[in-house]
């Protein structure tokens, strides 16, 4: 008895359960991998809606390679990367061993998904003591080679100014001035590490207030273009939905820029820019009229729409690491048949070169379509 490929989506493939291949002895899975391995068959967006089809046909009768994604350690590197490339003849298996669980592939559904998230409780010190270690894990970080993101730059440079300033490198120096005088974005993190120190003069805190205002004015500005984006403005909604009008005011304000992944030299990162452009057409709790009504919405909670984009960087860190060290001046992009597979979506991506994420959605299906 040989498995079809229609067999093997349906029983593990569909619902992308973990299983246990066992190999026909001889067969060139066999002497290429061993007597069994353990895996996930992995599938492009167009794959899946394809056997979707095909099992509305029987019999089954199809066969050939199906890619797979290597959960063991006992392969080679270069056996895991084939495994996923090129994937096994579906009549070199013998058995398929798996759990019978319940349905957890969402990708047939049109209901919001939850991500299991652990809340971890923290206690923040009085007087502005975390910003010592958190200027010391930026520094351990930079020490290492892990790029940062411009607002981090900011905050270690500045931290650096603070600390020990004794220790500026004439590169960090050059990054810092501009004809003697401080670069704004690394004055405002300085401040507010002395404001949060209760060590900043009147003259300062003076300072720092016309900083974050001009940061507010700048927020209404880029928000307000964003909105007309929209078919709408700032004025027009503030008539219109006064509350709504506020909330992105308010969310805008809270906002932080965020890196993307966690190690690597080169960083890849979320600005204002990023977040109103992505949340506004995908998350339908920012959507503010149906201009934006045919771009397909995330699937999830607006707060897990950032740990969702932590999840599908995580994928292609390497691979980004990879071509930024080849083509550094190039944007890089996922999509189509390189769309990335998370929780039951495929996502269509782009990076600047600056490695700002620019674009980042949930590709549409053909069900949802329908």
């Amino acid at each position: 008895m040989n498995y079809t490929i229609e067999e093997i989506y349906f029983l593990v493939g569909k619902d992308d359960k973990t299983a246990l291949l066992t190999f026909k002895n001889g067969s060139d899975a066999y002497n290429q991998y061993g007597e069994s391995i353990v895996v996930v068959f992995v599938y492009t967006q167009f794959e899946r809606e394809e056997m979707d089809e095909l099992l509305k046909v029987l019999p089954f009768t199809k066969s050939g390679l199906v890619k797979a994604r290597y959960l063991g350690i006992d392969l080679t590197a270069e056996k895991t990367a084939l495994l996923l490339s090129e994937g096994v003849n579906s009549n070199d298996i013998a058995n398929i061993h798996y759990f019978i669980s319940p349905e957890r592939n969402t990708f047939h559904s049109k209901e919001k998904r939850e991500l299991n998230k652990i809340n971890i409780p923290i206690r923040t010190q009085r007087n502005g003591q975390d910003l010592d270690w958190m200027y010391g894990f930026k520094k351990k970080l930079v020490s290492q080679g892990i790029g940062l993101s411009p607002e981090e730059r900011a905050f270690y440079l500045a931290g650096k100014l603070y600390y020990e300033p004794e220790n500026l490198t004439k590169e960090e120096n050059e990054e810092i001035y501009t004809d003697e005088k401080i670069k704004e974005p690394i004055e405002k993190e300085l401040l507010q590490i002395k404001y949060q120190r209760k060590e900043i003069s009147d003259q300062e805190n003076k300072q720092l207030v016309e900083l974050i205002g001009k940061q507010k004015k700048q927020n209404f500005a880029v928000l307000d273009e964003y909105l007309k984006q929209a078919g709408s403005s700032l004025k027009k909604l503030a008539i219109e939905n006064l509350e709504q009008a506020t909330t992105l005011c308010v969310k805008l304000a809270m906002f932080k820029e965020r890196r993307l992944n966690v190690m690597g030299k080169y960083p890849i990162y979320m600005n204002r820019d990023s977040y109103l452009h992505i949340y506004m057409r995908h998350v339908q709790e920012f959507k503010i009229n149906k201009h934006f009504e045919d771009k397909s919405n995330f699937q999830w909670n607006e707060e897990d729409v950032f740990n969702v984009l932590g999840h599908v960087i995580k994928h292609i860190d390497n691979e980004y690491q990879k071509f930024k060290e080849e083509k550094p001046n190039q944007r890089f992009s996922k999509y189509g048949k390189e769309s990335v597979y998370f929780e039951g979506d495929y996502y269509t991506f782009h990076i600047e070169p600056n490695g700002r994420i620019s674009t980042f959605h949930k590709n549409r299906k053909e069900h949802e379509e329908e």
